[in-house]
């Protein structure tokens, strides 16, 4: 039997048919009649069958007993044992000693993100941390810096050129901020896209995939972003490369942007970013001299040192040469099941709203869009106070493997009251976990597109049924969240409305609920096999309003201007610390999901892949054992040579090892801290570019 349906594993949602044989998925392959993907899978993708049926797929939910062991427990009695763990919990710490961590996975399921917040709303805790504010927070603290322009992006469909900083959407299928440029099918995106004249810009410090498709590749040092960009922003405003109306009209602070930036010339850029300085002058003139197009980035920017200000300086190069649509323009409208949002030609004043929320007690650090940044969740747990984290629930994520300071985050973990973990596998955190609860796998759910909606480079939206029967021990995420309110005597509010808890909704009925504000009844939708693009909607940018014509997006506020001139003045790699290792994805996982799939990653590890002039400098052979060496920790790991690479840089990919003896790699993790410095605002460490020194290890240190 063949069906169709989607996959959820990114935020492609490419579009898939499953040969179903004795209940089982056998097959996945690319649906060619999609309107977005075209037939178009990846290797993780393509092994959803392994993912759903694999060896060691949990069927049952599990909890620890006395001896440390996990045995078999109904999802009943393990909400039931839940719920009054918290109350007890809660009675003699108050709410804020409960905290929820939402992970990367949660995103892929349109009724898990509200349900889980639905259910934190209900405890009255602060304590809501997720992997935003491990790799791309810094995005979050422009907006709240710079304000917002409530017009609408340019778009990559009809743009004449493109910078790509920090990521590689031909392995990631990531290319931006929900611009929908490279996310679907993203290889043969960019090929045609240059074909029609885009000029591709692409900055990684590695010929990645995606610069090997580019124009233009720049390969600064790790670490040196915020200098390349002020780079690129002075040969811009020095050659009047700007639009001056759109700045007239909607920033300020040019003149003090121009001024920081005078002294970054291309000579500097390239002494201190080794960037030759020819290359950075026909970057910026390409950029510059287009019509339009944007600078859009990804992890590998926010997650390396002076995240805050060179993603202020990403939106800066977009402010200044006018990357935005005008009033009158055709708007940039991918509502289909959301709710449309007139887009005007005026600008969100900065809220800075950090300096209003919750405050923690580590730190000072206050929420951020109702977040903590995770960056302090392991101290939230370990430091004594009156509020301090005694359980978590984790929804969707792996914080054993994906959090800074890996030593200190497994101690966290572990000092915990209690631990709950919604997991389909017995990853890192399930394996430390008090209630290990067994979700549905995507092929086993019903679900639609609604919040993927802004990463689709068209108004399209698609449903899908479950393909397959779940196992009888396994729950929906949401339904988990439901029950543990209903439990927990809390109301559960769901599309602006408190569900009966008498009466339990099915998962069509809140995917309904979920699209009444759309513009496409959700019959049609449920009918649409292939997904469903919807029309031209014909809104175009308004007018700003009365009081929204006076407002300006914030080019250099003092704070900004001084992080600024902190990231100007890098220091130089040490001769202790002489290298970089920078963050690598790889197409056969989402952070940990994949990794433990039999066969799927090639060679099964996490080798340190590093330029061979740096090998032969370090007497290393390709293969070799090596020890990489930080200012907060050290791992073994297998040297492999990788032309690719810019000399002094190493890369590797987070979210491998773990917690067992039989596990796959190494966890980079155990490389990064806090003890290089913290971003203000986010506390985001640096967890790219980070500085390590590498030993080869000898026959004596059991190599």
């Amino acid at each position: 039997m063949r069906r169709t349906s989607y996959c959820r594993l990114c935020a492609s949602s490419c579009g898939v048919l499953l040969d179903i044989e004795d209940g089982r998925i056998r097959d996945v392959l690319g649906d060619a009649q999609h309107p977005i993907s075209g037939g178009y899978t990846c290797p993780k993708g393509r092994r959803a069958a392994d993912l759903t049926h694999g060896p060691g797929r949990l069927t049952t939910s599990m909890r620890r007993t006395a001896g440390g062991r996990h045995e078999p427990i109904a999802v009943s009695r393990a909400v039931a044992d839940i719920a009054t763990r918290l109350r007890r919990i809660v009675d003699e710490h108050g709410p804020d000693a409960v905290a929820l961590f939402c992970g990367t996975q949660q995103n892929f399921a349109a009724l898990t993100p509200p349900s889980a917040r639905a259910w934190f709303r209900g405890t009255g805790s602060h304590k809501l941390f997720s992997t935003m504010t491990i790799d791309q927070s810094a995005k979050w603290v422009v907006a709240e810096r710079m304000g917002t322009y409530l017009g609408g992006r340019q778009r990559f469909a009809d743009a004449d050129v493109w910078l790509l900083i920090g990521t590689n959407p031909v392995v990631s299928g990531n290319g931006g901020d929900g611009d929908g440029a490279v996310v679907q099918n993203p290889a043969t995106t960019l090929r045609r896209a240059r074909e029609r004249g885009l000029t591709l810009i692409v900055v990684d410090p590695r010929r990645s995939e995606t610069a090997a498709l580019a124009d233009i590749h720049l390969a600064p040092r790790p670490g040196t972003d915020a200098v390349l960009l002020a780079g690129l922003l002075h040969v811009i405003l020095a050659e009047g490369l700007h639009d001056p109306d759109f700045c007239g009209r909607h920033a300020a602070g040019l003149p003090a942007l121009r001024e920081a930036v005078d002294r970054v010339t291309p000579e500097v850029v390239e002494r201190v970013c080794d960037v030759p300085a020819e290359a950075a002058r026909a970057a910026a003139r390409a950029f510059g001299r287009g019509s339009r197009g944007m600078a859009t980035s990804g992890t590998g920017l926010c997650m390396g040192p002076h995240s805050n200000i060179a993603e202020h300086l990403v939106a800066a190069l977009n402010v200044v040469c006018g990357r935005y649509l005008r009033e009158g323009e055709p708007a940039d409208d991918r509502a289909v099941l959301t709710r449309h949002l007139p887009a005007r030609a005026e600008v969100a004043a900065p809220a800075r709203a950090y300096e209003r929320g919750f405050r923690s007690r580590i730190g000072g650090v206050r929420a951020i869009r109702g977040e903590l940044p995770s960056g302090i969740l392991a101290d939230e747990i370990l430091e004594p106070g009156p509020d301090r984290v005694r359980a978590l629930i984790v929804s969707g994520g792996n914080p054993a493997a994906a959090l800074p300071d890996r030593a200190k985050a497994l101690r966290a973990l572990r000092s915990l009251d209690l631990l709950v973990c919604i997991d389909p596998y017995m990853s890192d955190t399930a394996r430390l976990a008090d209630h290990v609860i067994a979700p549905t796998t995507m092929y086993e759910r019903a679900d639609h597109t609604a919040i993927m909606e802004p990463f689709f480079p068209r108004r399209f939206a698609q449903f899908t049924s479950p393909a397959v029967i779940p196992p009888a021990g396994v729950v929906d995420d949401w339904r988990f969240f439901f029950d543990l309110a209903t439990a927990s005597g809390q109301p559960f509010k769901f599309a602006g409305r408190i569900l009966d808890p008498t009466s339990p909704p099915t998962s069509a009925d809140l995917l309904a609920m979920m699209a009444e504000r759309g513009r496409l009844p959700f019959e049609e939708l449920v009918a649409a096999d292939h997904g469903r693009l919807v029309g031209d909607s014909g809104t175009v940018v308004g007018p700003p309003t009365p009081e929204g014509a006076g407002r300006h997006l914030e080019l250099l506020p003092d704070d900004v201007r001084a992080e600024l001139d902190d990231a100007l003045d890098p220091s130089s790699c040490t001769s202790e610390f002489p290298l970089r290792l920078v963050v690598r994805r790889i197409r056969e996982a989402v952070n940990s999901t994949g990794i433990r799939v039999p066969g799927l990653v090639p060679g099964g590890g996490n080798p340190a892949r590093i330029h061979p002039d740096d090998l032969e400098r370090l007497g290393v052979a390709d293969g070799a054992q090596i020890l990489l060496r930080s200012a907060s920790g050290s791992v073994r790991a297998t040297a492999r040579a990788d032309h690719t690479l810019a000399p002094g840089a190493v890369s590797m990919t987070h979210c491998f090892g773990g917690v067992d003896e039989d596990a796959a790699g190494v966890n980079v993790n155990d490389l990064t801290g806090t003890l290089g410095g913290v971003q203000s605002i986010n506390a985001m460490p640096t967890l790219s570019a980070v500085p390590i020194a590498i030993v080869p290890v000898g026959p004596e240190l059991g190599a």
